[in-house]
């Protein structure tokens, strides 16, 4: 249990301690800035932008829709529908 107990209180710290470090040493660096390039000193040439795809076809009615109308509504039956008796009542 010795050596468990020096391994985690001592041998695990070194990473932590570490990782401290580099993070301290990252937050106190000094950017460096090379925004614009030296005179004379050329980037290359620009890259193109691919051309956009073509457009999808619009979708419409079945049938091409030219001289489609739509079907009028349904209308009411003049008697009105009436619900089924229950089960016990159609026996006799």
């Amino acid at each position: 249990m010795g050596w468990m107990l020096f391994f985690m209180l001592i041998v695990l710290k070194i990473p932590l301690a570490g990782a401290g470090w580099l993070i301290w040493y990252a937050i106190k660096a000094e950017p460096e800035l090379d925004d614009e390039p030296a005179p004379g000193e050329d980037r290359g040439p620009r890259r193109k932008l691919p051309p956009r795809p073509p457009r999808s076809p619009r979708r419409g009615p079945v049938g091409g829709g030219a001289g489609c109308k739509v079907p009028p509504c349904p209308q009411e039956s003049p008697t009105p529908l009436q619900a089924p008796a229950p089960a016990i009542a159609r026996r006799k």
